[in-house]
Parts: C-alpha cells; structure tokens; sequence
C-alpha cells in the first residue's frame, strides 16, 4: 500500500476514500463536457462571424473602462491609508498610550572624563614635598638591618651593570 506504519483498518479506509474522490472527478467531468464543447462551438461560430476591425474596437472597448477601473479603485484605496490622522483616534486607543521615550532609553551619560592633554611640562627633579603622598621610609623606625641589606642590593645591582 506505502503506508506499512499505518493500520490495516486506516490503509483500507484511505484507499476507498481516494478512489471513491477519483470516481466523483471523473463523473462530474464527464458531465461538463458536453456543454463546455457546445459552449465552444457556439463562441468559435460567433466570434468568425465579427470581422477583425470590429474585434479590435470591441476589445478596446470593453478592456479601457476595465483597466481604468482598476487604476481608479487602487488610486482610492491608497488614498484611504494616508488620510487617516492620529487626532481623529480615539482616546482610549493604543496611540494615546505610547510610552514616552524617557522611560525606555537610558539617559546620556555625564561627560565626566577629562579631556586630552597633548603635552605637559617636565619636571627635571622632584622635592621632598613632592614625593610625600607616595613614599614611605621603610626605615623610618631606624631598623639598620633592612638599610644594610637594601643598600647591598643596591650596591650589587650597580656593580653588575657595566
């Protein structure tokens, strides 16, 4: 059948379904037929009966008011959406219920870095003052052990650089 997954009861049903559906189609064409021939006939005899010139005017005839027709009805319906105004909406809709723009987006931030310096003075030394708020004497207690042993390091690094 091609369908082995389906039931025997449901592949049995499908198939008088379908060939009882093919069985309509072929009747109802069967029934047409014979009129859509005549209906032929009769359209092929009137219109060899209507010379060329006057198929043309008859064509023309009937094809301008259609076609303008159309063009009239599509100018119409795109006028419509443009006149249509915001104001004209009732209160109760969705456009008197926007959310304003402040409470969706974050404010800027403040321009709180400083701007670019290009180029500033040197200093050629510093003073005491200077240097106060970033050093501290780690000997200030007078502990002359970590003197000695920063001034040998000191001493041994400069001895090694040529």
């Amino acid at each position: 059948m091609g369908m082995p997954h389906l039931p025997e009861f449901i592949q049995s049903f499908f198939s008088q379904a379908k060939d009882r559906i093919g069985g309509f189609f072929r009747w109802a064409g069967d029934k047409t037929a014979e009129p859509r021939g005549r209906l032929k006939e009769k359209l092929d005899v009137l219109l060899d009966r209507i010379p060329l010139d006057r198929k043309i005017i008859l064509t023309l005839a009937i094809g301008v008011p259609v076609i303008l027709a159309l063009f009239i009805t599509g100018a119409s319906l795109m006028s419509k959406d443009k006149s249509v105004k915001p104001a004209a909406l009732p209160a109760s809709s969705a456009m008197s219920r926007r959310i304003p723009a402040e409470d969706l987006f974050l404010p800027d931030e403040p321009d709180f870095v400083p701007g670019v310096i290009l180029e500033r003075k040197k200093r050629t030394q510093w003073t005491a003052d200077d240097a106060m708020p970033w050093w501290q004497d780690p000997l200030k207690d007078g502990e002359q052990e970590w003197r000695d042993q920063i001034e040998k390091t000191v001493d041994e690094i400069m001895e090694s650089v040529p």
